[in-house]
């Protein structure tokens, strides 16, 4: 009942709540994630984060319609694919590691506007037989 009157207190305060789309790969699998781009989007910047549990965001790229991306400190051109197009950015990591696991945060903006969207990636890990 406890449950019931603090789930109304929540949504009487017009809380929102939204789920987070997992996907889930292999490990050493690569991966695409897929931001979807507003209609009429004509410039502005494209922008990706990664972010661990309890971290801070940590930008992987910012990308514009027209020119290669900028990659931030902690992510290599090495490992990350980025493709852009009318509709979608995608962003591909070539050979995922543990370590990839985590929230990808996609933002755009624009002069007028931001948009954001996230993922949770989950990388499983290989199973090995005992036999």
């Amino acid at each position: 009942m406890i449950t019931v009157w603090i789930t109304l207190i929540f949504l009487h305060r017009g809380c929102k709540y939204s789920l987070v789309p997992v996907k889930t790969v292999q490990l050493g699998e690569p991966v695409t994630l897929t931001c979807a781009l507003p209609k009429g989007l004509q410039s502005g910047e494209v922008h990706w984060y990664k972010q661990n549990h309890g971290d801070t965001l940590k930008l992987i790229m910012t990308s514009f319609k027209s020119t290669p991306a900028q990659y931030g400190p902690a992510f290599s051109r090495s490992r990350f694919e980025e493709h852009n197009d009318n509709n979608f950015s995608n962003v591909t990591i070539l050979k995922t590691v543990q370590e990839d696991e985590g929230i990808y945060h996609c933002g755009l903006t624009e002069w007028i506007r931001t948009n954001w969207s996230g993922t949770y990636l989950f990388v499983k890990g290989k199973c090995t037989s005992l036999i």
